[in-house]
């Protein structure tokens, strides 16, 4: 299972791994019983080796916020839940300057061969995921009235032209989407009532194109979330507005308080509990139709087939349908046993996540 985060520079996609080392780290603040730790087949020291790499992304250890991902990076996870192992699954985070490449891009034969060969990979990482983040900075969803400027300033024009070509190219494909509208805890005040509402009706306007082409694709599951990868109180921003068109403002931000993030892990238990729950119904029918193919086999594979088996001393077609089904049931199997997590992953992804209908 692959799951990719889509987002311009400064979005926050590295920051949001700080806030799931804090939520669903071995030492996390995570207490629905799921667990998250960097897949590892070496021994114990090699593999401490690895969750000490992942705790690199600390905020609560340094207080600064992460440097931003300079090249494309996978990240093999399990998650737990109890202690033992629910499913497997391969974070992507990328170069966010990648996306803004992609369609400012004048002339492709004035590329690097550098930046042509990240493009292809994005789109490589895109085509193959499972459930895909679309991250934006709700701060500057809400900083311009405009909606047209937030939209360009935020980077949804620019998801919504690499997702419609991706619905054009795969007219019948599943896909999970999140829209994750991070560094909440940044926005004015009336943003956040009754649960951040106006924010993420915000955020649905901005990404109504998003919107749309979910309504359009009966085989997508669409959420909206607010995120703070510190919490309420816990930073503290200073703008300054530039009088620069191309740069309206200037933000720092200060962590000062003690890290709480804010529905973190909510996000990722949405983009899991979702692709889930569509490969156990693929699943379903998968097994399904090899037994009606299975029955067709059987009708057609008479006394005549069996003879032939014997005299060639090959497997007849009944003896083939019947390994291939047992095979395809095995993979099942191993599905199946993630069947009793899906639920409980879904669940508690949807007490914060909005579905998009």
């Amino acid at each position: 299972m692959k799951v990719t985060m889509v987002g311009i520079s400064g979005s926050g996609k590295t920051t949001y791994m700080s806030s799931l080392y804090e939520t669903l780290g071995d030492a996390g603040q995570n207490d629905a019983g799921f667990c998250l730790a960097p897949r590892s087949m070496q021994p114990f020291d090699k593999a401490i080796l690895s969750i000490g790499d992942f705790s690199r992304f600390s905020l609560a250890d340094t207080f600064s916020w992460p440097d931003g991902t300079q090249q494309t990076t996978v990240w093999p996870f399990t998650v737990f839940y109890n202690s033992k192992p629910v499913t497997y699954f391969d974070w992507i985070d990328y170069r966010g300057g990648i996306l803004t490449e992609i369609t400012d891009i004048p002339d492709s034969n004035d590329t690097s061969e550098i930046t042509k060969s990240e493009i292809s990979d994005l789109a490589s990482h895109i085509e193959l995921s499972n459930a895909v983040i679309l991250v934006v900075d709700a701060f500057v969803l809400t900083y311009y009235s405009n909606i047209k400027e937030a939209r360009h300033r935020s980077g949804a024009r620019r998801i919504h032209e690499i997702f419609t070509t991706y619905s054009r190219v795969y007219p019948n494909r599943n896909l999970t989407f999140v829209i994750m509208l991070t560094k909440a805890d940044t926005v004015d005040s009336k943003w956040k009532s009754d649960n951040y509402a106006p924010l993420i009706e915000r955020g649905l306007e901005v990404f109504n194109q998003m919107v749309s082409l979910c309504k359009q694709n009966p085989d997508w599951q669409g959420g909206i979330v607010p995120v703070s990868a510190v919490g309420e109180g816990n930073a503290k921003r200073t703008v300054v507005p530039t009088g620069d068109v191309m740069h309206p403002f200037k933000s720092e931000d200060k962590i000062i308080g003690f890290p709480a993030p804010l529905n973190a892990e909510h996000v990722l238990f949405y983009c899991l509990g979702q692709t889930l729950k569509q490969m156990k119904v693929e699943a379903h029918k998968s097994i399904k139709q090899r037994e009606k193919e299975l029955s067709e086999v059987l009708k057609k594979a008479g006394l005549v087939n069996k003879i032939w088996s014997l005299i060639t001393r090959k497997p007849d077609a009944e003896s083939i349908a019947r390994a291939i089904l047992e095979e395809k049931n095995k993979d099942y199997e191993v599905l199946s046993q993630f069947e009793p997590h899906i639920e409980p992953l879904l669940n508690k992804a949807l007490e914060r996540v909005r579905r998009i209908a």
